[in-house]
Parts: structure tokens; sequence; C-alpha cells
């Protein structure tokens, strides 16, 4: 009886890990845009008194991992500046059906001159998915010179917790029944 019931125990194990298990698609790389702004408030040319950029066009630039084939960029409107306190959506972009996202969680300027003008934080990457969800880091630059902005982010390495779609049940099963096969051997 007591092999009968260790036999069926591995075989439960076993036939669990054959369910299928919806896994994470994690986001990964990096995109960047580019684009012209307006300087609201201060001095015009003279960005250590502006309070505000009004971003006018945007454009993708570099992309790589998940961002690859990234089109119709929607970038927020105002970015507050001296001090900088621009958190919340900051763009979204499409790629194939997917749309992702980046939300602002903190933000800090590391330079700050008439000429040039360097905000950096984290925030948050998604994809719709909140099992995708995934850190990140971000910075944005703005240039007196062609009053042009560049903008960068990348994911952070996503944490091995993503499931896996019930491999490790299926052996666990298996060396159940592979222990039980092997104490009816012995008893015999």
């Amino acid at each position: 009886m007591k092999k009968k019931s260790m036999i069926m125990a591995g075989t439960v194990v076993a036939l669990m890990g054959c369910g299928s298990v919806a896994q994470a698609v994690p986001i990964t790389g990096s995109i960047g845009f580019t684009g012209t702004y307006t300087q609201n408030g201060g001095t015009l040319g003279n960005l250590t008194t502006a309070s505000t950029m009004t971003i006018n066009t945007i454009a993708v630039g570099t992309t790589s991992g998940s961002f690859v084939g990234a089109m119709d960029p929607i970038f927020a409107s105002t970015i507050s500046v001296n001090p900088a306190v621009g958190l919340g959506r900051l763009w979204s972009v499409m790629v194939g059906g997917t749309t992702y996202t980046f939300d602002s969680t903190s933000e800090s300027e590391n330079l700050d001159t008439p000429t040039g003008l360097h905000l950096l934080g984290t925030g948050t990457m998604a994809d719709g998915t909140p099992a995708d969800t995934v850190a990140g880091t971000w910075q944005l630059g703005f240039g007196v010179s062609g009053d042009s902005f560049q903008w960068q982010s990348t994911a952070a390495p996503n944490s091995p917790s993503v499931p896996d779609g019930g491999s490790t049940a299926l052996l666990l099963g298996a060396s159940i029944c592979g222990v039980g096969l092997l104490n009816r051997k012995v008893t015999a």
C-alpha cells in the first residue's frame, strides 16, 4: 500500500507539471527619443531660468530589445525643470500591437547651466501586463543650441522569479516516481 501511494503521489506531481502556466515576457533593452522644445519662463536662451519645457516634436532614436520597431511616440507635453518635479507618465510607444509606457518615480537635476540642462531618475516600464513591469533608469538632456532634447531610458535586468512553465514540478514528480520504483526494487 505504501508503494502504491508513493507512485501515485509522484504521478500527481508529474501531471501537475504538464499543465500550462502563463509566462511573463520580460521587458528588455533601451529606447532613445530626440526632438525639439520651447523654453517656458525665465530669460530665453538661459536654461537656468526656465520653469518648464514644452515638447514640440518627437522622434524615436536608438532602440534595442523590446523596443526595436517602436513607433508613434507620445511624450509628456510639459516637463518641469528648476527644480525638476515632473513625476508621472513620461512617454508611450507602440511596438507591433503592444503599447509600452514609462512612468517616472524619481527625478533630479545633475546639470544646470545657461546652455545645458540634464535631468535623470528612475521609473517603471510597462506593457499592460503587471507581471512584465520592470524598473528602469532615464536621462533627459536639453540643449540651447537648436532647442533640441534627447531622452534615454533602459530597462533594469529582470529578477529570476519568472514562472518556469511547470518543468520544476515535472522533475519533482519524476524524481518521486524514481524513488518509489527504486524502493520497490530494493525491497523485492
